[in-house]
């Protein structure tokens, strides 16, 4: 019987059993189970997904198209159409065939890392299709190593780092932008390898232990063996990189292929559709420790929940999530540092905190603890500072001429964007407001056509909500946002009005008129979901929300299993059509519902939970009867346990909110002064927890765990007081200032280090300023601008002479403290002198960072990558580098 349900799919989609593509009769019969599995899951959707499949196909286009669909997220099911996957197979196949690499390519790493599409969490386009006769040229008579090479030249040509929101745009829309996050720009570079038949991967850190953030970067397989490269950040070669030192002390590394995997990397979890592979050991020393959790008699707990946390941002967050066997174990493999190791099932939790390099097996209790009123101290130590190969000076001059031509020829483009005077002359002439009209274009960046024709297409009587429907969708909307889909938003957005939008207009623009709610690719979904329900019921809706809440209960399938783990989540029209979707999802198709019926709606910014407005108040939707919240709120009042300073969300603390065993930090705006919030904050009632920070220079963290609890109509009073680690402070070297003289950057005016440590001291800043670190510095500092006016000293931006970039403008970096300068080390002069006194060459380690007091007298240092070096500079000088 099973012989012949094979031999019938295979007739059904006219695969030959002597297909070349794949030949490994395992991968052909699982493939073949999880095709099948995905028909039925999106059999809604039969016509527009495997209609192709009627098209006169060869045999490796079917099964190619076979195993796309088998493995592909839900999102792409139900967000794609069957055409667009099968023109994708087939320029897949021509570059097989074409590229002088192509037949040595395995056939195991063919399928995960350069037949699929989707990367990441991005929306996905025809980007190796558009782009591939302008990549051939480029890698025409070259190996593949060099090949790889020069296809992140080309990347750099392109797009360069600028930190965004976490919605990770289409390559298409990346290249149009220039600009992207590290996660954006490592989509990016993955799908320009895969387009030349070079297998890539995104590789990631969830966080780093020992600075608040974390980083993607990309893997290349060359000739049998994967190497690293920063994407769109070319090195002289491979294995070379910035982050080559913080990923040698890193506590986890990832990537993530599509399909049932079974190379040698080992595979730490593994769903029906994805292997998450765990890459820590190619990167820094690691240990493999096991975890046993029991309940509160000591009997072992079967299929318990195991997070590893680590410290980031104020928060434990789960840098891995594995689930214990029957014998209650369960097990990791990662680096060096310290991890808080959380363990749940149902309400029932335990945890420890643990150093990986001295634990072999932990054992955690679980239990339903009250946990009121209860605090606890926990200092988070990350692994140690490691050395890494660099390039030889030769051939990274000879790789900097290359950027700096790249640089030249992105900056061209960039230069095409609409500036200033356009854009003024642009208002007048649509008689719109000169400021309003800059905020949106300028934003646009090369999407400033589709944002100009636009508003200069929308009537002039409904011109000022065109300008407001730009003002509400986030920043990176204007960068790839078609005209076509605002204009669906905007022409029906006021179909079912009933006077809220003349009553109170912002209010109608930010929670009716918005076509952005959560991460979702926008689509036209209003008139689609309008058009699916008649007045009667859409006027009987807007009256009882129970109306649309059980027609989603009744029509809308909800899976949270494996099949569904990505990141991506479905747009409106897409989980409409599919009938199927994640919880996530959902609640994002019940707020384009609603909106599209002009009924207001949200995802609470704090908990995420779908919200309506019912004339007065925000009302909670919850889906699930086991998430009933009582409507009686309760409230925080943050109180500051360390006089005098100023504390940030997600920097120095963060509130987190106990459901299903386990504490979800809230998500306030991040960096949002604890003195900005309200005297009360309202939230749902139950437990929650406090975490505090303290990062030190050296990475290690001092932090503090506070449970309370949340009463209905009552408030509860929460001291947030970080630990502090009070020193005296000892120079570690002087500056020798003599005769020391820097050129401005832009200017060539002349400065003497002596007179500008006169003031206060100084911060010197070397920089190169077209790497991510570099960019984060100038971030950081800008962050603390009023902590550094207050303390009068300098701030010099130091950049190499052969670091000078033509794309470098210093004049694009704002909110820098006032008595900051830009200025050019000469024959890298005083760098040297830095160096000498360190006694290690620091080649490659910008941004170099160093603190001095009016004498030369040197306090702070710092290497390489550190988020919140900003913070850690005004600690110092604050203190007492005066």
């Amino acid at each position: 019987m099973k012989r012949f349900y094979t031999l019938s799919f295979l007739m059904f989609v006219g695969i030959s059993v002597f297909a070349q593509l794949i030949s490994d009769t395992a991968t052909i019969s699982r493939m073949n189970k999880m095709f099948m599995k995905t028909k039925e899951l999106a059999k809604n959707r039969t016509d527009k997904l495997y209609g192709v499949f009627n098209q006169s196909l060869t045999a490796d286009e079917k099964q190619a198209l076979t195993f796309l669909f088998a493995y592909m997220p839900l999102s792409d099911l139900a967000d794609y159409d069957g055409q667009f996957f099968l023109n994708n197979v087939k320029m897949s196949l021509k570059v097989k065939s074409e590229m002088p690499w192509g037949k040595d390519i395995p056939e195991d790493v063919f399928l995960h890392f350069v037949l699929p599409v989707r990367t990441s969490n991005e929306n996905l386009d025809s980007f190796r299709i558009v782009i591939y006769d302008e990549l051939k040229k480029r890698v025409s008579g070259l190996s593949i190593k060099d090949a790889a090479l020069e296809v992140n030249h080309w990347c750099h040509e392109k797009v360069t780092y600028k930190a965004s929101d976490d919605r990770t745009t289409s390559p298409l829309n990346t290249i149009k932008y220039s600009l992207g996050r590290c996660g954006e720009e490592a989509v990016f570079t993955v799908s320009a390898m895969r387009a030349v038949g070079i297998p890539a991967r995104q590789v990631y850190t969830p966080r780093w232990a020992h600075t608040d953030d974390n980083h993607a970067w990309v893997e290349v397989w060359i000739d049998g063996k994967w190497y690293f490269l920063g994407a769109c950040e070319p090195a002289p070669d491979l294995n070379m990189s910035w982050f080559a030192d913080p990923a040698a002390r890193a506590m986890m590394v990832l990537t993530r292929a599509y399909g049932w995997y079974n190379g040698s990397e080992p595979v730490i979890t593994r769903g029906e559709n994805y292997s998450d592979l765990n890459l820590a050991p190619n990167y820094a020393p690691t240990k493999y420790f096991t975890v046993k959790v029991t309940d509160a008699f000591g009997k072992a707990v079967n299929n318990a929940r195991v997070e590893y946390q680590l410290y980031n941002y104020a928060e434990f967050y789960p840098i891995v999530r594995t689930y214990t066997d029957s014998n209650g174990i369960t097990g990791l493999t990662c680096g060096l540092g310290d991890l808080l190791i959380w363990a749940y099932k149902g309400d029932a939790y335990g945890y420890k905190k643990i150093t990986v390099e001295n634990t072999d097996t932990v054992v955690i209790p679980i239990k339903i603890p009250k946990h009121i009123n209860i605090s606890e101290q926990l200092d988070m130590i990350p692994p140690v500072e490691r050395s890494v190969a660099v390039a030889s000076k030769k051939g990274e001059q000879e790789n900097s001429k290359k950027l700096h031509i790249e640089d030249s020829l992105r900056t061209l483009y960039m230069n095409t964007f609409k500036d200033t005077v356009w854009v003024t002359e642009f208002a007048k002439k649509n008689n719109i407001n000169k400021d309003t009209a800059l905020s949106v274009i300028i934003k646009s960046y090369g999407n400033w056509k589709e944002i100009s024709s636009f508003i200069e297409n929308t009537p002039v009587n409904m011109r000022s909500w065109a300008l407001k429907l730009l003002s509400v969708i986030n920043e990176k909307d204007l960068r790839d946002i078609s005209a076509s889909v605002l204009f669906d938003h905007l022409n029906n957005a006021f179909k079912y009005d009933n006077g809220l939008a003349a009553s109170n207009p912002d209010f109608f623009a930010k929670y009716v008129l918005s076509c952005r709610i959560s991460t979702e690719g926008i689509k036209c979904w209003r008139s689609y979901l309008q058009s699916k329900w008649d007045s009667d019921f859409i006027i009987k809706a807007q009256k009882d929300i129970s109306l649309i809440t059980n027609w989603i209960k009744n029509n809308i399938s909800i899976d949270d299993t494996s099949k569904l783990n990505s990141s991506t989540v479905l747009t409106p029209i897409g989980i409409y059509e599919l009938k199927v979707g994640g919880s996530r999802s959902r609640d994002i198709f019940f707020v384009a519902l609603c909106r599209s019926l002009n009924i207001p709606s949200r995802l609470n910014p704090e908990t995420l939970i779908p919200q309506y407005w019912d004339g007065s108040d925000w009302k909670n939707v919850l889906f699930v009867k086991s998430e009933k919240t009582s409507e009686a709120k309760g409230y925080i009042h943050l109180v500051n346990g360390n006089p005098g300073t100023e504390f940030k969300y997600a920097s120095n603390f963060t509130i987190a909110y106990f459901k299903k065993g386990v504490y979800r930090t809230l998500q306030f705006d991040e960096n949002k002064s604890m003195k900005d919030f309200p005297q009360k904050i309202e939230v749902e009632n139950g437990k929650y927890m406090l975490v505090t920070g303290n990062r030190m220079n050296d990475g290690s963290v001092l932090s503090s765990l506070y449970f309370f609890n949340v009463y209905g109509g009552k408030t509860t009073k929460v001291k947030v007081k970080v630990r502090e680690k009070i020193m005296n402070e000892k120079p570690w070297g002087k500056l020798d200032t003599a005769s020391l003289t820097l050129n401005g950057y832009s200017d060539n005016k002349k400065y003497e280090i002596s007179e500008l440590l006169k003031k206060n001291g100084a911060v010197l800043v070397f920089i190169d300023p077209d790497k991510e670190p570099s960019k984060h510095v100038l971030a950081d500092i800008a962050a603390v601008k009023k902590s550094f006016e207050k303390w009068e000293g300098s701030v010099i931006f130091i950049v190499p002479q052969n670091k000078i970039s033509s794309s470098f403008n210093p004049s694009n970096f704002k909110g820098l403290p006032l008595r900051s300068i830009f200025v050019v080390d000469k024959n890298d002069v005083l760098f040297r002198k830095i160096e000498k006194q360190k006694g290690y060459s620091l080649e490659n380690k910008y941004p170099v960072i160093v603190s001095a007091d009016k004498k030369g007298n040197m306090y702070f240092y710092s290497e390489g990558y550190r988020i919140g070096a900003g913070e850690q500079l005004v600690k110092m000088i604050m203190r007492g580098n005066k």
